[in-house]
């Protein structure tokens, strides 16, 4: 089962602890984020620190991240990993 997260992203190092906390103390092996409020910088930050953290607990695993611009897509895309969609 798929779990969407909403995270308010005031202060993204503080919503990618919060992201930290959550995987450690929840049963998520699927999750949908929603990244379209972040620049193309916080974004791509907050996408490779929680996909590889996500990764260490479910190596099968998906994320699923909505972000704002192709831009933010184009760039994360070449990035070797199997466990996120960028949608």
């Amino acid at each position: 089962m798929n779990k969407d997260i909403k995270l308010k992203f005031e202060d993204p190092v503080k919503e990618l602890e919060a992201f930290k906390k959550y995987i450690k103390k929840h049963d998520c092996p699927k999750i949908n984020l929603d990244l379209s409020a972040l620049n193309i910088f916080d974004a791509m930050r907050f996408i490779v620190v929680s996909s590889a953290y996500h990764y260490q607990k479910y190596p099968a695993g998906k994320l699923k991240y909505k972000v704002a611009s192709e831009d933010t897509k184009n760039l994360v895309i070449n990035f070797k990993t199997t466990n996120f969609e960028l949608i």
